[in-house]
């Protein structure tokens, strides 16, 4: 997978945050139960948690394998995924974000859900783009089609306007004067 990429490239990674959150720790600890537990024996849901423990070793192995294949390779990488305070990859993880973005919504995201962001062999540019008139906040509970479900689409898409305020101020490093859309001018 990684023979194509050249260090001139930039490799942009989205783990599944549902192994590493807060929430799943509250899943394993069984205070908190998904959507496909409800009605299950006690047996089905050990089985259930037994098996996300395993998933989320899986993408963790995934995650470790890949940071070591980018430094070797010298090849640049940002990765994103939450943050909490009770976050898999922040107690159990040998390397640290570079960025933590508190607040998406300033930046035109639907979301304030705090992200970090992980830069190998890169560092973030400082900008600061911040929209003018926020977009309306959305709750998960608001979301078309929301089933319970903690990996619902919708929630883990980034806005348009998010993301390009994003590569402008942490990429890219340019400064957006008189409009967001002044990324392609």
């Amino acid at each position: 997978m990684f023979d194509e990429i050249t260090p001139d490239d930039l490799i942009m990674s989205f783990f599944p945050c549902i192994y590493f959150s807060a929430n799943n720790s509250y899943i394993f600890d069984g205070t908190w139960m998904t959507y496909k537990q409800r009605g299950m024996t006690e047996r089905e849901i050990n089985a259930n948690i037994l098996q996300r423990s395993k998933d989320r070793q899986y993408f963790y192995e995934i995650c470790l394998k890949m940071f070591d294949v980018v430094h070797q390779r010298g090849l640049r990488m940002i990765m994103e995924n939450p943050k909490s305070t009770i976050h898999y990859l922040k107690n159990n993880f040998p390397y640290k974000p570079k960025l933590i973005d508190r607040n998406r919504r300033l930046r035109g995201d639907f979301f304030s859900k705090p992200t970090q962001y992980w830069f190998e062999n890169c560092e973030p540019t400082n900008g600061k783009t911040y929209v003018d008139k926020q977009k309306p906040k959305i709750t998960v509970c608001q979301l078309t089609g929301h089933t319970g479900n903690l990996c619902d689409e919708d929630r883990s898409m980034l806005s348009p306007d998010y993301a390009r305020n994003f590569i402008c101020d942490f990429i890219i490093g340019k400064a957006q004067m008189h409009s967001q859309l002044s990324l392609f001018d």
